[in-house]
């Protein structure tokens, strides 16, 4: 017999429009919500408590939809504070130094970490862009202790940035791997699909090309062909920066867009990860195409990257990230709504501004969309998947309550958090996680530091002597 649970009492904020915001109670049966009931049928909410294994009086409680984090890369999270003053190109030689100091015990640590703190702040999903394939199976193991919900996108990328950017490197510091060949990468999504795709309800396998730029045509060419075969959504780094854009109108036929496209990849079943340096005409095709467009406002800003135009998309079509925890500044989807809705207020007409209506559904429905499961999640509603989130309506942040979703996008920050369900299941209660050792894991992180840090210093000299290189190249592009 499926578990019953009753939250009573509640202030709603469901995102369907047939119920809309208010105050009401909510019926889970198993992993689903089968009941949203207005405060005042009565009759049915006395049936439904006699029914229910659990009743939670939710009464000055808010509910909303779980929170969907879009783009996030769950390795950065031991890596806080390693790198934070450098542009994206001279950023990645070094995330990456970092990252090969990364054993099997501290991606399982770097996930649980993610983890504790998206579930603690209301995200039940995220949408993990993966680059150390090989830790795959660590990283998937993590995530079903968890009891979070992810789509997991190992990388695909088989061209460094020396070889795009065409930076005369000494032979001594070029870089000898290119990561893994296509038929590698074949063969480890057949294994993680097979392993992990569709398990317990929460875990699935999405393709991952670190960006077009990076990936050889053969590469993209077995992406789409896993694509058409598996079904798989396609999941990617987009014309993050001045750079990228310049450099990718000279090496390819329509720019990396137009590459792309003629990988046969731009569709409704891809995401693209910051999108920044676009023109006019390429947010057309993208639109036209229903891709959904993940906006990353903090590290965007951290990385001097730019500003995306998210004013110029389809408000549906896009959802948010947090990137890394090195390059962004926490995994809180409140501090990304937030973001989103100022920064775009700037040298911008008022009748042009983003409302908390739009930007909470970044945050929740189009992050469902990014997760191919814009159907059954981002919403309370009947029928849908039930993640959700119960906040204290009586913390200062919110109270008092006049209106619910703007105070959620411009005053919240995690704290009213008291409750979390993740496809049916608690994985926070009364502000304790119940899925994670919480004090284990920190212990473990803090730890493992240490030894972390001593295994990457050869490659952290390396790059030292490899970044004017690329400081001299790059500066020609981003800031000329």
């Amino acid at each position: 017999m499926s578990h019953k649970t009753l939250i009573k009492y509640s202030f709603i904020v469901s995102n369907d429009p047939s119920f809309g915001n208010q105050k009401g109670s909510v019926f889970i049966e198993g992993d689903r919500i089968t009941h949203v009931i207005p405060e005042h049928d009565t009759s049915l909410l006395e049936k439904l408590s006699q029914q229910a294994d659990d009743v939670i009086d939710a009464e000055n409680d808010i509910l909303i939809p779980g929170m969907v984090n879009s783009h996030y890369h769950s390795y950065t999270n031991v890596l806080k504070g390693t790198v934070n003053n450098l542009p994206l190109e001279l950023w990645t030689l070094y995330t990456v130094a970092y990252g090969h100091a990364l054993e099997d015990e501290d991606v399982t640590l770097s996930v649980l970490l993610g983890c504790i703190e998206m579930m603690k702040a209301g995200v039940t999903s995220c949408l993990d862009h993966f680059p150390h394939i090989g830790k795959s199976e660590p990283a998937l193991s993590a995530y079903e202790e968890s009891g979070m919900r992810v789509a997991f996108a190992p990388m695909m990328h088989d061209v460094p940035d020396e070889e795009f950017f065409d930076l005369y490197v000494p032979g001594s510091l070029r870089n000898r791997s290119k990561g893994s060949n296509p038929t590698e990468m074949k063969s480890l999504y057949r294994s993680l699909l097979s392993n992990w795709h569709n398990q317990d309800g929460r875990i699935e396998i999405q393709l991952g090309p670190n960006a077009p730029q990076r990936c050889s045509p053969e590469m993209l060419a077995i992406c789409k062909e896993l694509r058409e075969s598996e079904g798989l959504r396609v999941h990617t780094h987009l014309l993050e920066t001045k750079a990228q854009r310049l450099k990718g109108d000279m090496a390819f036929d329509g720019g990396i867009i137009g590459y792309l496209d003629r990988a046969g990849l731009i569709d409704e079943r891809l995401s693209v990860a910051h999108a920044i340096w676009l023109d006019h005409s390429e947010i057309e095709i993208l639109q036209e195409r229903g891709v959904s467009v993940v906006h990353n406002p903090a590290s965007n800003l951290l990385l001097g990257s730019g500003v995306a135009p998210i004013p110029s998309f389809i408000k549906d079509d896009v959802a948010l990230g947090t990137d890394g925890s090195n390059c962004g500044s926490n995994q809180h989807l409140f501090e990304a709504m937030r973001l989103t809705a100022l920064i775009h207020r700037v040298n911008q007409p008022y009748s042009s501004w983003l409302d908390s209506e739009a930007v909470f559904r970044m945050g929740t429905t189009s992050g469902a969309t990014v997760l191919g499961k814009e159907t059954e999640l981002g919403r309370i509603a009947e029928g849908d998947l039930a993640d959700v989130v119960l906040l204290d309506g009586k913390t200062s942040l919110l109270s008092p309550l006049n209106d619910a979703v703007s105070q959620l996008v411009h005053q919240e920050n995690g704290q009213s958090v008291k409750s979390v369900m993740v496809n049916g299941k608690w994985t926070v209660k009364e502000g304790k996680l119940l899925t994670i050792n919480e004090k284990k894991v920190l212990r473990k992180v803090r730890e493992r530091r240490e030894g972390m840090m001593n295994r990457c210093r050869k490659s952290l000299v390396r790059v030292d002597q490899l970044r004017p290189y690329f400081e001299q190249a790059i500066s020609n592009y981003n800031f000329h």
